[in-house]
């Protein structure tokens, strides 16, 4: 008889949004009668890893509910398509087009509403029964406030009481006041009580699709009926409408100053009620729209999944120390890590691939049982370059492809720091983890580097997974480029999407992420020298920039000079030097022991990466007030010989000899990776560790 047209996002926008969409759904559940009735929710750009809206709030609605509710998926792919034009996330006339088309053809009557209103039967009829003798037109009611504090103290899984209570609220606490708007519509609001024939909606080509800015969509169909049926219908007699105000927080539709569709082109100069231009694409009728049922939800299969594989429950706790002992010695136990691991797939759309970068061990072995058993379809995808190392050549339910295709191929990536047991990578004096793990992290930076320029060009982004990427070397690898959440230790996972490109254009600002030395003290965004006082001013921020060629861009601004050296030198002499270091990580240059003692220093700057000095400036006898430096160099490889990834770091020293604050440090990405054969020379160690 009737199809109840509703449109959201798994995004919580708005004030309590949980719970008055239960309320609306399940109220709207209550006062359906006829078999054929249904609830259509268009989840419309809810990220692919979300579960959709319904699924989220599922435990809060009545079976009634449940059996008329109808899920359609509209997945990011789909607004990808229009995401251009708007500034919003959830489209209504797409949304409501897509259930419209889709909705069960053997009904009459489709009511275009929200989720937040309950309708109040008046006559002692489902709303079924009141609309099924209406004569053909469009019709509408008025709408109730119903202010946050009444509609939160309510039960939401007792629908009947809580249509009771609306009812007797409107009366009693003077909350039915009708509001009338104006022509062709009866009453403000419209919106949330549009009743229209399904075959007039296919008729006229559905809600008009260039209405992307928000607002007055309701206005537009409405009058477009009204060309043909004359005003809306008024049904206040048979039911009442009661709107669950939530402004107490203001969203972006509700800001007073709200981008929204121009009613001079979609309301005033309308013309006729049919739309040619889209009569062949509304509803997006050649997408693929997932209908999901919540009888057999998305949970049930993760669960059954599981306990198919893991089969011998735990007799005790698992036992790990997050302690810095064990950095770098910290394994897994890959049933421990599964469950987490797929729960970041279980809302994805079946047809999505990912890549594996890793060993062949239980951790890939189960992934790929599960992986199956959640009715994914698509192989898993190996690089060429790692399948020999990762000993998965000839492994069954795998595609192995070139890296380059790889990237063109997958959704998502998945990187498994570890052997195949689950036990740490240890690179030194491992040569199989040492080799591994470098033509992982080569790999690791060709997919961040072609996922860059896919987001330059607005493309998806991909998630990228490590696993046993968390108190290790690896970790500060991964989360450089990843913008990761902090996932617990226990689960062992980092995981996100790339940080937003912007070495190559602007640079990123080091500064903040730098620490003072035994010389400097940070002042707020700064960081000064401290006077007479010779040592490190700062140093750090020990970044994993992608291989290539690089420039850093340093200000410095000079309080105190001191006097010329016995030299006579008195203007500034800058001189670049080479494979100049110590041997300890990330240790300053105890300049009493270096060559360089006999003369005169004030400043030097090194870009450092490990135990390598890349290159150094040195500045003697500065007479400037203010002055800018830049280094340029090269980031080559991977993995270090010392097994650990590269980490860059830019040091400044001083002999105290000058007063200066340091107000700026920005790294620029020049030009694209430098080849992965180049290494760094190895340094004397002559030098010894500072700060």
């Amino acid at each position: 008889m009737i199809s109840i047209v509703l449109y959201g996002r798994n995004d919580n926008y708005g004030y309590n949004l949980h719970k008055r969409a239960a309320l609306s759904l399940n109220c709207m559940a209550e006062v359906l009668s006829d078999p054929a009735d249904e609830i259509l929710f268009v989840d419309y750009n809810t990220p692919d890893d979300f579960p959709t809206f319904p699924e989220a709030i599922q435990d809060t609605l009545t079976d009634k509910a449940k059996r008329h509710l109808r899920i359609l998926r509209v997945r990011p792919s789909v607004h990808a398509r229009f995401a251009s034009r708007t500034h919003l996330v959830a489209l209504e006339p797409v949304a409501r087009n897509v259930a419209v088309r889709r909705s069960n053809p053997a009904n009459r009557w489709i009511l275009s509403t929200n989720t937040d209103m309950v309708f109040v039967p008046r006559k002692g009829q489902s709303l079924s029964e009141t609309v099924r003798d209406l004569p053909k037109g469009h019709y509408g009611i008025p709408r109730f406030e119903v202010p946050e504090t009444l509609w939160e103290s309510v039960d939401r899984l007792n629908a009947r009481a809580v249509i009771e209570a609306f009812d007797r609220w409107g009366w009693d606490l003077h909350l039915n006041e009708i509001v009338a708007g104006m022509s062709p519509f009866l009453f403000d609001g419209p919106g949330d009580f549009q009743l229209m024939e399904r075959a007039d909606l296919f008729a006229f080509h559905g809600f008009h699709e260039e209405m992307l800015l928000g607002w007055h969509v309701d206005a537009n169909i409405a009058k477009r009926f009204s060309m043909v049926y004359g005003h809306v219908g008024d049904l206040s007699a048979q039911i009442f409408g009661y709107h669950c105000d939530h402004t107490r927080q203001v969203t972006p539709a509700h800001r007073r100053d709200a981008v929204e569709n121009n009613p001079e082109e979609f309301f005033h100069r309308v013309e006729r009620p049919e739309l040619p231009e889209q009569a062949e694409s509304w509803g997006c009728p050649a997408d693929e729209v997932e209908e999901v049922r919540l009888e057999g939800a998305t949970g049930g299969v993760f669960i059954d999944t599981l306990n198919a594989l893991l089969k011998t429950p735990l007799s005790t706790p698992l036992q790990r120390s997050y302690t810095p002992d064990f950095y770098d010695r910290c394994g897994y136990a890959p049933e421990h890590v599964l469950p987490f691991l797929i729960d970041l797939f279980a809302s994805m759309p079946r047809t999505c691939s990912v890549a594996w970068f890793g060993q062949r061990g239980r951790m890939f072995e189960l992934f790929v049982e599960a992986w199956a058993g959640l009715g994914f379809t698509s192989p898993i995808l190996i690089a060429g370059e790692l399948a020999t190392l990762g000993n998965l050549e000839g492994e069954a339910h795998v595609n192995l492809l070139t890296l380059e295709e790889v990237e063109a191929t997958a959704d998502a990536f998945i990187f498994d720091f570890a052997r195949e047991n689950g036990e740490p990578l240890i690179p030194v004096p491992h040569e199989h983890d040492w080799l591994l793990a470098r033509a992982m992290l080569s790999c690791f930076h060709r997919l961040v580097d072609a996922e860059e320029e896919r987001q330059r060009q607005k493309e998806m982004p991909r998630r990228f997974i490590g696993i046993n990427a968390i108190h290790n070397r690896f970790e500060r690898a991964f989360s450089s480029h990843i913008n990761v959440a902090r996932t617990p230790f226990s689960v062992r996972i980092r995981h996100g999407f790339i940080n937003p490109p912007n070495l190559d254009e602007a640079g990123v600002e080091w500064l903040p992420n730098m620490l003072p030395g035994t010389a400097g003290v940070r002042d707020g965004k700064i960081i000064r020298s401290r006077s007479n006082t010779a040592g490190h001013v700062t140093y750090g921020p020990y970044a994993h920039p992608l291989p290539g060629k690089y420039k850093v861009s340093i200000d410095l601004e000079y309080d105190r000079i001191s006097a010329p050296g016995e030299n006579g030198i008195e203007q500034a002499v800058r001189r670049v030097l080479g494979n100049v270091g110590n041997r300890f990580p990330y240790g300053p240059v105890d300049w009493k022991k270096s060559a360089m003692s006999a003369q005169r220093l004030d400043v030097n700057i090194e870009i450092a990466a490990g135990d390598d000095v890349i290159t150094s400036l040195q500045l003697n006898g500065i007479d400037v007030a203010t002055s800018s430096y830049s280094l340029v160099f090269d980031v080559a490889s991977a993995l270090s010989m010392s097994g650990t990834p590269d980490a860059i770091e830019v040091r400044i020293h001083s002999n105290g000899a000058a007063e200066f604050r340091v107000t700026r440090v920005v790294a620029q990405r020049l030009g694209p990776q430098a080849p992965l054969s180049h290494r760094i020379k190895r340094l004397s160690p002559a030098f010894s560790k500072e700060h």
